[in-house]
């Protein structure tokens, strides 16, 4: 049994009307379709025949439609319309991807940065950028060219095919620069509030456990779900949070956050690893200048670690 029974059995009485009745003209409509006009006549009236409706009204020099005609018509048009726009997208040339996905702080706070540079040494690719939170989820599946992602588990990833080392985390606490003053020092911003992106407090106490003479006193403490969060926070000078340093070099630099003077950098559990699914010489050399931005950033950090003579880091 046939889908469509109410159809006609040939498709040309159908492609013949429609451009009779967009042009309203059996010659113009022959002219389009590169047939005689007798034979567009003979097209539409055996389409009419097989429909058993009248669809066009033929007048001595012009041509009406009947409300069936006319109702076919607009039917036929918009299909058209999508089925011609289906073929020319066939026809258009694919842009080529990369497809980077990154830790979600990483993504938010790293990777856009890089955008304008990314577009600049790629001229050729549209760069998408995708930020994750189960990182051991996305690991491995076939949507990415890179991923980045940071790990506990160092050993298990050392000498994994595909896997390179990216970078160590770069942990001290951080304020927003409006909130101090010429006498803040170390021990002042550990009396302001504290920000935790995890309920547990981890980053806090690691660095606090490092602390010769960590501060007695009770301090407020709020916690969100996420990095992004607390350092959001932090930046509308909300308290103090311990963070990646990397993460925030350029408000470091731009000296919209505060890491007071003699504090000391950690290096904590989490690492920065790359994953890479696709080999081609773009991939490649994605992931060679990632690394040397990378080496370029913990110079930067360098630099101010001895401009504040911050600890912990050479």
């Amino acid at each position: 049994m046939t889908p469509y029974p109410n159809l006609p059995y040939s498709h040309n009485g159908l492609r013949a009307f429609e451009s009779v009745a967009r042009l309203m003209s059996f010659t113009l409509a022959a002219d389009e379709l590169n047939v005689t006009q007798s034979a567009i006549s003979r097209q539409v009236k055996q389409l009419e025949d097989d429909l058993n409706a009248s669809l066009v009204m033929r007048h001595h020099r012009t041509i009406t439609l009947t409300l069936q005609g006319q109702e076919l018509y607009l039917a036929l048009r918009d299909n058209y319309t999508s089925i011609e726009a289906v073929v020319a997208s066939w026809k258009e040339p694919k842009q080529k991807r990369i497809v980077i996905k990154a830790a979600l702080s990483f993504a938010t706070r790293v990777m856009i940065n890089k955008v304008h540079d990314l577009n600049e040494r790629y001229p050729d690719y549209e760069i998408a950028i995708i930020p994750v939170i189960e990182e051991d989820e996305a690991l491995n599946k076939a949507d990415y060219d890179l991923l980045i992602f940071h790990t506990r588990l160092k050993k298990h990833y050392d000498n994994k095919p595909n896997v390179f080392f990216l970078r160590d985390e770069y942990m001290a606490p951080v304020c927003a620069k409006i909130l101090t003053e010429d006498t803040t020092d170390l021990n002042s911003i550990l009396t302001m509030p504290r920000l935790h992106p995890t309920l547990d407090h981890h980053d806090w106490k690691v660095w606090l456990s490092a602390v010769e003479y960590p501060p007695q006193q009770v301090v407020r403490n709020t916690s969100f779900h996420s990095l992004d969060l607390a350092l959001s926070a932090c930046l509308s000078g909300q308290g103090v949070t311990v963070t990646d340093l990397l993460l925030v070099l350029q408000e470091l630099e731009r000296d919209f956050l505060y890491c007071p003077e003699n504090a000391k950098i950690q290096r904590s559990a989490w690492t920065y690893y790359g994953h890479q699914q696709t080999h081609t010489p773009v991939i490649d050399d994605l992931i060679e200048w990632l690394k040397e931005e990378t080496e370029k950033e913990i110079d930067v950090l360098r630099k101010l670690a001895n401009q504040y003579h911050w600890l912990g880091i050479k």
